[in-house]
């Protein structure tokens, strides 16, 4: 009986080895993947998790005008899962196309459809969101220079009132 037992723990343990090894070649596969999808612009990243069918995780890059250059997904239930190229979206090409256009369509399906492709409209707001931050960003520059512009004029102007008043 114990032989048994010792045999079941040294299986259990050989599973638990080989399910690291896997999740950390999947880890060093990710950050490769995000390397070459960061050559390519700004990385959006999305996940839908799948229970009885395979899920996936999805990265897109985009350009500053929030043009898709490259996507990548890696989808699959095994540790043997690797990211691959993909070039296609709701039956269409997805290089060149507008991340405000795929989000549009994403947006106007009903809450089912959404469901499948959750790691797709994921990774298109998490760019879009940072777009919008970065935009906003600016605004406040510009407006922070504006303030600093009129607050020198002013200062210089004041500045000037003083050396003609002391003469």
């Amino acid at each position: 009986m114990s032989n048994n037992l010792l045999m079941l723990f040294a299986f259990a343990f050989a599973l638990m080895a080989m399910q690291s090894i896997g999740g950390l070649m999947q880890i060093r596969g990710y950050k490769k993947a995000i390397a070459r999808v960061h050559e390519h612009g700004s990385v959006g990243f999305g996940q839908k998790r799948g229970r009885f069918f395979n899920g996936y995780v999805v990265l897109i890059a985009c350009d500053k005008n929030r043009i898709i250059t490259d996507c990548e997904i890696m989808d699959g239930k095994t540790i043997l899962a690797r990211f691959h190229k993909t070039n296609s979206l709701l039956g269409r090409e997805m290089i060149g196309v507008s991340i405000d256009e795929f989000l549009g369509e994403f947006r106007m399906m009903d809450n089912k459809k959404q469901k499948r492709y959750r790691g797709y409209i994921e990774a298109l707001e998490a760019l879009e969101l940072m777009f919008d931050h970065e935009a906003e960003k600016k605004a406040e520059q510009a407006d922070s220079g504006a303030i600093d512009a009129e607050y020198t004029e002013t200062q210089i102007q004041t500045d000037s009132e003083d050396v003609e008043g002391a003469q």
